[in-house]
This record gives structure tokens, sequence and C-alpha cells, in this order.
């Protein structure tokens, strides 16, 4: 299988210094930050006080700063979000000049470790990641960001707004835990009550779940059906591969979208996800 290298134009950088940049982090989001050794990557997210996702993101540490790798579309909303947090913290929040480009193999496979790359944390076939100032001197050849979110969705990793409106979706029910997300021993974060209680029952109501089609999938928003029964609705698609939320009581039952069967695939609930150690 190739092994492709490919700038995510779609995500900007963030970078956040001062001595209280850890304990700032740490209090906000839902992803232990305390520890992180050099050269780590942990994806978080940041949730409203009611338990819903606001922003998904994934967070580099480096000897002297916090890097936080978030979708384009957002990173000025977060900018906005974190500095309104910041109160007497003595930290220095600002846009970071680096691009992000990750390394990943065709299929899901896992990519092999590669000097100056680290595994996304979210899943294995997720491949590696880098923050860098121009760009990579890797001899792979070049994929497109939309086929890097082929391998993504094909997956069942959802990322960012366009599959998660901010403000409207609990993140435990779009598998964030799953992918490494959310640390329930931390301690406290923003909406961790409402996120802590929804996990102390252990059981979702809808869950998403990776889709396959016979033919191009249908639009995101798509009604999922059981008879005449609506039990979910598309929230990715690339290609034949989606990803669907689900109602649980509706997951093994004969599904139909836009007239298509439904095939569930996979994706992070699936009993042989695998898992990072």
């Amino acid at each position: 299988m190739s092994i492709f290298q490919t700038h995510l134009s779609d995500r900007r950088v963030l970078q956040l210094s001062g001595p209280d940049r850890v304990d700032f982090l740490q209090n906000l989001v839902t992803q232990n930050v305390a520890e992180l050794p050099e050269g780590a990557c942990v994806m978080t997210a940041l949730l409203t006080p009611q338990g819903k996702l606001l922003h998904d993101f994934l967070i580099f540490a480096e000897a002297d700063a916090l890097y936080i790798d978030c979708d384009a579309s957002q990173a000025d909303a977060l900018f906005k979000k974190l500095s309104m947090y910041k109160l007497r913290a003595n930290v220095d929040l600002s846009h970071a000049a680096l691009r992000v480009f990750a390394l990943w193999q065709e299929d899901g496979f896992a990519c092999p470790p590669t000097a100056g790359f680290g595994q996304d944390p979210r899943h294995p076939g997720l491949g590696l990641r880098a923050l860098v100032e121009t760009k990579v001197t890797i001899t792979l050849p070049e994929a497109s960001l939309a086929a890097w979110h082929a391998n993504r969705i094909r997956l069942g990793i959802v990322q960012g707004p366009l599959d998660m409106a901010p403000g409207t979706v609990f993140p435990l029910d779009y598998g964030l835990a799953q992918i490494h997300g959310v640390d329930f021993q931390k301690g406290c974060f923003i909406g961790q009550e409402v996120t802590s209680r929804v996990h102390r029952k252990g059981s979702l109501k809808r869950k998403i779940h990776a889709l396959t089609f016979a033919q191009d999938a249908p639009l995101v928003g798509s009604e999922i059906s059981h008879g005449s029964r609506p039990v979910g609705h598309i929230v990715a698609s690339h290609g034949c591969h989606a990803i669907g939320l689900i109602r649980e009581d509706a997951s093994d039952e004969d599904l139909i979208c836009e007239t298509q069967s439904v095939v569930i695939s996979g994706g992070v609930f699936a009993a042989s996800a695998p898992e990072i150690s």
C-alpha cells in the first residue's frame, strides 16, 4: 500500500505560551493535558456548560508552548473563546504561522514511525501528523485533502463543524471518548457534569457508525430509516462511504437511506475498533 503526504489546508494553528498555559487548558478541555511530555499530541474538545460540543481540536506539547491544531473555519471563534476565559492567567495566545501535514496510508493502515511526525491520537488509520513552518521534506506522493478526508470518513472518524454543528451535539454520541478525546479521570472541565453523567449511565441512545453504500453515498443530512420510521441521518459522506448517526435500538435493523440499503461497516463503536496504547 502507498503512503501519502497531505497538507491539511483546512486546519489552522494557535499557540499558547506562558507559565500558566497547562493549568489554563486543564481546567477547560475534556482531555488531560497536565502531564503531556514534549512532542506528545492529544485529541480534546471544548464544550458548553450544558455539555454540548463547541470545538474539537488536537494539542501538540512542546518545551515552551502548546500548539492547538483546529479547524480553519473555527480558528477565530476558538481564539475568541479561549481569550474570554483567560482572565488573570499568565498565558499568551496567538495565531501561529505553522501548517499541518499528515502522512497516511491508503485503506486505513497505520504508518511506520517517521522522524518529526507523531501518531494521530484518534485512530491508527489516520496516520501521522506534524506542524511545520513551510513544507515537509519527505519524498512521498502527495494526495489531495479530499482523499485524506475520504479515508477519515471510511474509518468513521468525525471531525469539525461540518460533521458536528457547534453547540448542538453531545460529544459522546459522536464517539469522542472512543477517539481518546475525553478523560473521565482528569477532574473538572467545562460541561463535565453532563458528560460524566451520560458516561456513568453507560448507554447512548444514538451512536455514529461507518456506512457503506453500493453507489455514491447520500448527502449530509439525508434521513436514515427503518421502514417508515426515521432512525438517523448522514453526518459525513464521500464516494460510497459515509458516517451516520443512528439510534441504538435500530442499528441492527434493515436500514434505508435515499432508496439505498445501508451497510454498517464499522466505526469507532465497533467491537473490532482498534485501540491505541
